[in-house]
C-alpha cells in the first residue's frame, strides 16, 4: 500500500458550552447533552465531505449518531436517517429531527405542574424524606466547614446498594435515613416500582435524592405521552440530567470521588456538589424547553432508528446516498458513559453489574447496567473485524462513506486508538476504490478525567476517511 492520502479543511476550536448552537450558512448545530467526542465544533469539514460524495438531495445515514449533532446539522441539506444502538440516542435524535410543537402539544411549563402535582410524586417525596432531610443536613454542615458527613452521603447513600446488603452505610445517622427510607418505600409500593427507578438507583450518588424524585415525576409524565410527543419531552428530561448530574465531567462513567488517596475530602469538590445538588430540575427542565423550541423546524423527512450497524446495513430502512460513520476509537466503551441516561429512556429495572471486593460481591461503583453495550470497535481483537464489516456493508449499498476517525500519537500520552490511520485506509480500500484521508485541522475531544489520558492538543485531531467507487 502507498502512502495515506492526505489532504486538509480548516476548522476552528471552540469553547462551546451545552446547549451551545451554532448556525454557519444553512446548517443548524445543538449540543443536547454532555458528550464524549462530540463532533459539534467539526460539523462544517463533515457535511462538506459528505456533500462532495452525496448525490444533490439524496438522504444520508448517520450510522453511529450518538448526541444527533451531525444528523441535525445534515438535515438543512438532505433527508437524514439517524441510526444508533443506544436508545438515548434514538430518543435526542427523534427529538431534534422532528420536534413536536403546535397547539395540540403540552407546554413545558404544563408538564413541570403536572409531574410535581402527580400522586406519584408526592408518594415518592413522602418516601424518600427522611433521606432528603438528612442530606440538607449534611450539605448545611459542610457549607459550616465540616465536609465529612457530606463526603458519606455521597459514597454511602445508595438506596438500591443498601436495600440489597451489598454496602454498608457509613454512620448512625446516615443508615438511619436509609432504613427508613427504604421501608417508606415499600409502605407506598415503590421498591421495585420502575417509575422511581432514578431515585432507587441513582439518588445520592449521581444526584441529589430530591432532584432524582422530580426528574422521576417528569420521566413519568413524558413516558406516558403519546411516542413523538414523549420522544420530544424525554430528550428534554435527559438534557436536563447531563446537565444537573453531579460528576466530574458530567458524564456518567462514575460517581464523583469526594475524598482523596488518604481519605481527606477533596475542598474543591466540596464545593462543586454542593452548587450541583442546589440545580432545580424544573428550572433546567424549562431552560432545555426553551433551546429545544429554538431547533428549526425539520425541510426533509427524518427518522431515527434503533439498531445495530450491522443489522442496519443488512437490511436499511431505505438505501442511502451516503453514509456518515463516527464509530468509538478506543477501548472505552461509551455506553458507560451514558448508561444513565439509556435507563431513564428504558425503565426496566436493570441488574447492575458487580466487582469483587475481598470476600463478597458488590455493586459497580457506577451502577452500570449489566446488559450494556460492549462496542466491538473497543475491543482490540475485534476492532478489525467490525471496521471490515462496515465497509463491506456500506459498499453493498453502493454508496459512498465518510469516516470519522481520531489518530493516535504515543508521544502526547493519549488514550492508545484500536487501529492505526494506515490500517483503516487498507481495509477500506478492500470495499473501496477511491480512499482520501483529510484532516479537519486544530480540534480536541472532550476528554477522559484522568490527568494522565488528558494529552494536550495537536495537530491533525481528527481525519475523515472518504471511500467511494
Amino acid at each position: 500500500m502507498g502512502p495515506t492520502r492526505l489532504s486538509t479543511a480548516a476548522s476552528t476550536n471552540l469553547a462551546l458550552p451545552l446547549g451551545a448552537v451554532l448556525a454557519p450558512e444553512e446548517s443548524y448545530s445543538f449540543r443536547p447533552i454532555h458528550y464524549l467526542g462530540s463532533k459539534l465544533r467539526i460539523t462544517g469539514p463533515i457535511i462538506d465531505a459528505i456533500n462532495e460524495l452525496a448525490r444533490p438531495n439524496g438522504s444520508a445515514c448517520d450510522l453511529f449518531a450518538g448526541s444527533g449533532t451531525v444528523s441535525l446539522a445534515l438535515s438543512a441539506h438532505r433527508p437524514v436517517t439517524a441510526v444508533d444502538i443506544q436508545e438515548y440516542s434514538r430518543v435526542v435524535c427523534s427529538a431534534m429531527l422532528a420536534p413536536v410543537r403546535g397547539p395540540k402539544s403540552p407546554s413545558a411549563m404544563s408538564l413541570v405542574a403536572a409531574a410535581r402535582e402527580s400522586e406519584f410524586f408526592k408518594k415518592l417525596s413522602r418516601a424518600v424524606a427522611p433521606l432528603v432531610d438528612y442530606e440538607k443536613e449534611c450539605i448545611a454542615e459542610a457549607d459550616a466547614g465540616n465536609p465529612e458527613p457530606l463526603c458519606d452521603f455521597v459514597e454511602y447513600a445508595s438506596l438500591l446498594a443498601f436495600d440489597s446488603s451489598s454496602a454498608e452505610a457509613k454512620g448512625r445517622r446516615l443508615a438511619t435515613a436509609l432504613r427508613s427510607a427504604t421501608k417508606q418505600l415499600a409502605k407506598e409500593g415503590l421498591s421495585a416500582d420502575q417509575r422511581a427507578i432514578l431515585t432507587r438507583y441513582y439518588g445520592g450518588v449521581y444526584f441529589s435524592v430530591a432532584q432524582a424524585a422530580e426528574l422521576d415525576a417528569l420521566l413519568d409524565v413524558a413516558h406516558g405521552l403519546p411516542l413523538r410527543q414523549r420522544d420530544y419531552f424525554l430528550a428534554m428530561v435527559l438534557s436536563t440530567a447531563s446537565e444537573i448530574v453531579n460528576t466530574v465531567g458530567k458524564q456518567f462513567a462514575q460517581p464523583i470521588r469526594p475524598r482523596d488517596a488518604q481519605g481527606q475530602p477533596k475542598r474543591h469538590l466540596t464545593r462543586q456538589i454542593i452548587r450541583d445538588r442546589a440545580r432545580e430540575p424544573r428550572d433546567a427542565f424549562l431552560h432545555w424547553a426553551e433551546r429545544y423550541d429554538a431547533v428549526p423546524r425539520a425541510s426533509h423527512r427524518h427518522q431515527t432508528i434503533r439498531a445495530d450497524y450491522r443489522d442496519f446495513l443488512k437490511a436499511p430502512s431505505s438505501t442511502p446516498s451516503v453514509v456518515y460513520a463516527d464509530p468509538p476509537y478506543t477501548r472505552d466503551h461509551y455506553s458507560r458513559f451514558y448508561h444513565v441516561l439509556e435507563t431513564m429512556c428504558l425503565r426496566d429495572n436493570p441488574t447492575v453489574s458487580t466487582m469483587r471486593l475481598g470476600q463478597r460481591d458488590v455493586m459497580s461503583r457506577g451502577f452500570y447496567r449489566v446488559d450494556r453495550h460492549q462496542s466491538p470497535f473497543c475491543i482490540k481483537s475485534q476492532a478489525p473485524a467490525a471496521f471490515t464489516a462496515l465497509f463491506e456493508g456500506v459498499k453493498r449499498l453502493n454508496a459512498p462513506l465518510v469516516v470519522s476517525y481520531s489518530p493516535f500519537q504515543s508521544s502526547e500520552g493519549g488514550r492508545p486508538r484500536l487501529m492505526t490511520i494506515d490500517g483503516l485506509v487498507e481495509l477500506a480500500e478492500k470495499s473501496f476504490k477511491r480512499v482520501e484521508v483529510r484532516s479537519v485541522g486544530r480540534y480536541a475531544h472532550n476528554k477522559l478525567n484522568q490527568t494522565q489520558r488528558n494529552a494536550r492538543v495537536f495537530y491533525d485531531a481528527e481525519v475523515l476517511l472518504l471511500c467511494s467507487g
